[in-house]
């Protein structure tokens, strides 16, 4: 078999095959919405079509992300756990290598159980990557990694960002083989919010009670159903408000689940550790009930899930978005402090206490996933993610999904100049602002600081000249 050819993968070495370098070297075909909906809705010529197309574009992008894991600063790329990606995606090209194309209609029902077997193996890829992050960091100890955080949390929102335009192919076309009304693959015409906010909300509060033996209720408000009185924290809404505005939604719900799962378990966790916590102090009173709403305006769903698990600290915020991060925080299962492991923070057991991003991939997946995959899972189609919090009070989640136009017609402008309608590497007209999106205050405090550097390092061999940078900050 290639497998064992000079041409097939082995990045075991840190070296890729000669097939794996040739396939990285070409480029990724950008694939609109608007046919990827017409693909998945068309007929079995039409599918054969789109299974001729995937079989090189699957193996560039799987390649494509080999070579980008296999020179990866700071050791990462010696990791065993970033090696294991690079195997795994190699072994991948290699199958897709072995695999005709195909030819015949009848061709595509084997091709698909492939595309399945592709998608099925690489669901562990979060896990695996993020024990080499944590391998790398225990070499280099967390001094040293603090400094390199930010480029880290880049480069893996590169990293996963692509993988999600991946997996929306492989997704996409495997889902396609079955035809349903309203349905094009994994995109729906009308997405029914209220029933994901419910169904994700009952699974979270499943999960919340066997960690922790209790759960928060929650309350899901926005389309007049539900039974609860209690209107959301902040507003003046009350009984069953009806937002949709008899308005449809075309939308992914397989990444609409992702998100809300993400953001339910992270409330409903920071809502038991301090109900736990006040009870051991006696001050407990009535758990708190998670509270969400959503909206359907014109342009875009909004989604807001709020807690009162203490909020976050303000100094920490930023962790909420940084992989895999794990920093011992003071407010512990066995603290009495009122402070705040809300929103963002997860205490595990005492040894593997950690900034808290759930994930819904499965047992043994490593802390600090869930919230930077939410938002980039958001961000995808030009939304977003983002957390307001009140330490010592709560964390508000506002979740911002813009609209896939009609059937993934009359897209809006947000979706057209958002990831999920390019590939992943930047073309000659995208600006460095386009391509690093929206920055937080202490990513563009990081970029200041690294500038300032730089400055200090050019002083003495670069000429002054007149005027003034203070326009640079």
């Amino acid at each position: 078999s290639s497998s064992s050819s000079s041409s097939s993968s082995s990045s075991s070495s840190g070296v890729l095959s000669t097939r794996v370098e040739d396939l990285s070297r070409r480029s990724a075909t950008a694939v609109r919405l608007e046919d990827l909906y017409k693909w998945g809705r068309g007929d079995q010529n039409i599918r054969l079509q789109f299974a001729r197309f995937l079989h090189n574009e699957i193996a560039v992008r799987n390649a494509q992300l080999c070579k980008e894991l296999s020179v990866l600063p700071w050791g990462l790329s010696n990791t065993d756990g970033v090696k294991a990606v690079i195997d795994c995606f190699s072994g991948y090209v290699d199958l897709l290598a072995n695999h005709p194309m195909p030819e015949k209609i009848e061709d595509t029902e084997g091709f698909t159980s492939t595309m399945a077997k592709i998608l099925e193996d690489s669901t562990q890829v979060v896990r695996t990557l993020g024990s080499g992050v944590l391998e790398m960091r225990h070499q280099i100890g967390e001094e040293a990694y603090e400094e390199i955080r930010p480029e880290v949390d880049h480069i893996l929102d590169r990293f996963f960002m692509k993988r999600i335009g991946l997996r929306f192919l492989l997704q996409h076309f495997i889902a396609a083989a079955e035809q349903h009304a309203g349905v094009s693959g994994i995109i729906h015409s009308n997405v029914e919010v209220g029933q994901i906010l419910r169904s994700e909300a009952k699974a979270a509060r499943e999960r919340c009670r066997k960690i922790y033996g209790i759960s928060p209720n929650i309350v899901v408000m926005g389309d007049g159903e539900g039974s609860h009185h209690l209107a959301p924290m902040g507003s003046s809404l009350y009984g069953r408000p009806d937002l949709s505005y008899d308005r449809e939604f075309t939308y992914v719900p397989l990444h609409l689940q992702f998100s809300c799962s993400v953001l339910f378990q992270n409330a409903c966790f920071s809502v038991a550790e301090r109900h736990l916590r006040r009870k051991k102090r006696g001050v407990a009173g009535e758990m708190p009930a998670v509270q969400a709403l959503f909206s359907y305006g014109e342009d875009e769903v909004a989604i807001k899930i709020a807690d009162m698990g203490g909020g976050i600290v303000r100094s920490k915020q930023h962790l909420a978005w940084s992989y895999f991060g794990s920093v011992v925080d003071e407010h512990g299962p066995e603290s009495d402090a009122e402070g705040s492991t809300s929103g963002a923070c997860r205490q595990q057991e005492r040894s593997q206490l950690g900034w808290r991003h759930s994930t819904p991939l499965g047992e043994g997946n490593p802390t600090g996933a869930g919230l930077p995959l939410a938002r980039l899972h958001a961000r995808y189609y030009g939304g977003d993610l983002v957390l307001k919090s009140i330490e010592g009070f709560g964390t508000d989640a506002h979740l911002f999904l813009n609209r896939l136009g009609h059937n993934c017609e009359h897209l809006p402008h947000g979706v057209r100049i958002s990831p999920s309608m390019r590939d992943s590497s930047l073309g000659a007209g995208t600006s460095l602002h386009d391509a690093l999106g929206p920055m937080v205050q202490t990513e563009v405090a990081h970029l200041r600081g690294r500038l300032t550097d730089f400055r200090k390092e050019r002083a003495g061999s670069v000429a002054r000249l007149g005027g003034s940078l203070d326009f640079l900050g």
